[in-house]
């Protein structure tokens, strides 16, 4: 996995290493603006890493043709891109101010030697960023730090987030905590020359993470509701709301709105508690009625002749409005053993959409149906938090399509994805024990979770802090033999392992390399990473 955070006129590029360490490189684009031409500088800085998965990350103020025109020139290197975010929402990331059931408001300040990219993020619970307000400073020093307290006084956020390699100077991150803005606020300042491409590596873990733009929905504040209140007398006026209830010391205060009653309609006392309420009985007041007049002698009726026309009936201002479909955005989905898990952002009037798929593996059996039509309405969906789809372990292609009331002209329909096949997968996890004769034994158990073919393997002994990552970092100790893997069925295996001293890994790789066919056709993969480590 490779994490690229592209600006206008710097470059970060991040890697992790096998023992989860994040390694990047900073370039500084002299007259290329890599926002208007990618091509151009990913060409010069990523010579040779055709095939790598690759995650991007561009300013949250690019818009959708530089998002197009990044997606194009990196496909053309040869890079498999995954998802391409605002750099702010990865920096978010990477200072863990994203997490579900969380909501804050945050301002993301990512600051170079020339340019400080100034971002509002609003983070609701369901993991959804939004990018409130954005923007480029470019003359440095008091300029910048000018345009820093302004937004702390307009967005009022809750917490500073630092980036970029100038916050490693501590003077740099004093000057924003002094603004009067930031008193009281916390300002982040872990690691800034990472945080870019360090988050854009964590979007793996946030599958349901969704991005939009434009003003923050308002936060509505209720206050505690009122106990009922002991019974009064009666009073002229509208009711006393009564004392409210009275919160804690540090609780934050609801807003509360206050209505003025109107005046009593007279100036007559009020009774007092438990005083007999009376009033003058009226007198009877004589009214007289008038005699009746005479009915009128009623007019002969007309000749019949034909009926008139009836005229037509006006449109109903109540007819459902026809709707019309639309492309979604940000169309994912997410594999959950024989499910998967499809996310996208709905248009603001839209409250059903149509999804589809059709199986691609001709010899898919059992009773699943090959193709699917649904209508998922958008409740439903936010209740859920996405839609799932029972379609299988086999290759996709989903389409969607919102259905939208009221476009006058003709659009694109669907949005469409296509899901590869998810490969077999077999986890394996080795173990040591110690024999009466002082003779060390190591065993490792292989499960299938479906039933596959295990290809031949190759158990390495690597010795030192590092994890081995080919047959060339250690010692072949032994070969497992291909064979037939049922599913749930653990094989075990076992062989004498030598005497070391420190820290020692047994990893399996291909016997026939790790570009044989049997490689790309099943996942061999440990049950976890620090399990490796057997001494």
């Amino acid at each position: 996995m490779i994490g690229i955070a592209i600006g206008h006129h710097i470059v970060r590029i991040g890697r992790t290493d096998p023992e989860g360490r994040t390694t990047v490189s900073t370039t500084d684009l002299a007259g290329t603006d890599a926002v208007a031409d990618p091509a151009t500088a990913l060409t010069a800085l990523l010579a040779g890493a055709a095939g790598e998965e690759a995650v991007l990350g561009l300013p949250a103020s690019a818009g959708r043709e530089a998002e197009a025109r990044l997606r194009r020139a990196a496909e053309d290197m040869g890079l498999r891109v995954s998802r391409i975010v605002p750099v702010p929402v990865a920096v978010a990331l990477h200072y863990g101010a994203i997490d579900e059931g969380v909501q804050r408001t945050v301002l993301v300040v990512d600051r170079t030697a020339t340019t400080a990219e100034l971002t509002v993020l609003d983070i609701t619970p369901d993991l959804t960023v939004r990018i409130v307000t954005t923007r480029t400073e470019q003359p440095a020093g008091d300029h910048a730090l000018t345009a820093i307290g302004q937004l702390l006084a307009d967005a009022s956020p809750d917490a500073v987030l630092l980036s970029g390699d100038l916050y490693t100077t501590r003077a740099h991150r004093t000057d924003i905590e002094n603004l009067p803005g930031a008193q009281g606020l916390t300002v982040r300042c872990t690691a800034p020359e990472l945080a870019a491409v360090h988050g854009l590596l964590l979007l793996e873990d946030f599958g349901l993470l969704r991005t939009a733009t434009g003003s923050a929905p308002t936060r509505s504040h209720f206050p505690p509701p009122l106990e009922d209140p002991e019974p009064r007398p009666w009073r002229p006026l509208p009711e006393d709301p009564g004392p409210s209830r009275a919160q804690p010391e540090g609780a934050s205060q609801p807003r509360v709105v206050t209505h003025t009653a109107p005046p009593p309609a007279s100036d007559e006392p009020t009774p007092a508690a438990g005083e007999p309420i009376t009033a003058p009985v009226p007198s009877p007041v004589h009214i007289p009625i008038p005699e009746p007049e005479p009915e009128p002698e009623p007019e002969p009726e007309p000749e019949p002749g034909p009926l008139p026309e009836p005229e037509p009936a006006p449109p109903s201002s109540t007819a459902t409005p026809a709707l019309h479909s639309v492309p979604v955005d940000q169309l994912q989905a997410i594999r959950r053993d024989d499910h998967l898990l499809v996310l996208w952002a709905w248009p603001d009037s839209a409250l059903t959409a149509r999804v589809r798929w059709r199986r691609e593996d001709a010899t898919a059996t059992g009773d699943r149906p090959r193709n699917g039509d649904i209508n998922c309405r958008r409740r439903v969906y936010e209740h859920d938090g996405g839609l799932d789809l029972p379609v299988g372990r086999g290759a996709i292609t989903l389409t969607v399509e919102a259905l939208v009331p009221g476009l006058t002209a003709d659009t694109e329909g669907a949005a469409s994805l296509r899901i590869p096949a998810e490969p077999p997968i077999v986890e394996y996890e080795p173990s040591l024990r110690r024999r009466l004769t002082g003779a060390r034994v190591a065993t490792l158990t292989f499960t299938a979770r479906t039933g596959c073919d295990l290809p031949a393997l190759r158990v390495v002994h690597g010795l030192g802090r590092y994890r081995p990552t080919s047959e060339a970092e250690g010692t072949v100790l032994h070969e497992v033999p291909a064979q037939r893997l049922s599913a749930g069925t653990p094989l075990t295996v076992e062989f004498p392992l030598p005497r070391t001293r420190g820290p020692s890994w047994l990893v399996c790789f291909p016997a026939d390399g790790p570009g044989s066919a049997q490689d790309r056709d099943i996942d061999i993969r440990p049950t976890a990473l620090h399990r490796l480590r057997v001494t």
